[in-house]
């Protein structure tokens, strides 16, 4: 298996986080703001052609611009190249993609994004 580069460890530990945090009714790392202006960062993912390098720019990119702290905190490499796995023992089917998907397509982030979001809005009402 291919080591995974900086870019591509940062896009699935974002998507990992958005999956992770859309279940809960209350995100301590993902501010309410953030969930509003995911469009945003969408629409700037349009751009990225499947570019794994202009992914992850742009969603460092987004969470500076809105200093989303928290976000960017968590997206920094942990100590082992693995995503800490203390939340959940058993990966569910959406997870098991982020995780092992080879290539990470512009469409497969958005869907995952827009995913997150769906679920994120169900845990709000």
């Amino acid at each position: 298996m291919m080591p995974t580069s900086e870019n591509e460890r940062i896009v699935r530990a974002f998507l990992l986080l958005l999956h992770r945090e859309s279940k809960k009714p209350e995100s301590e790392i993902i501010p309410r703001k953030a969930w509003e202006t995911l469009g945003e960062l969408q629409a700037s993912l349009k751009a990225a052609n499947d570019d794994i390098k202009t992914i992850a720019l742009s969603i460092t990119k987004w969470c500076r611009e809105y200093q989303y702290s928290s976000i960017l905190q968590a997206l920094r490499p942990v100590q082992s190249d693995a995503i800490p796995e203390d939340e959940d023992p058993d990966e569910d089917e959406t997870e098991t993609q982020i995780l092992r998907i080879t290539n990470l397509s512009i469409r497969f982030v958005d869907e995952t994004i827009s995913q997150a979001q769906k679920q994120h809005n169900r845990q709000e009402l």
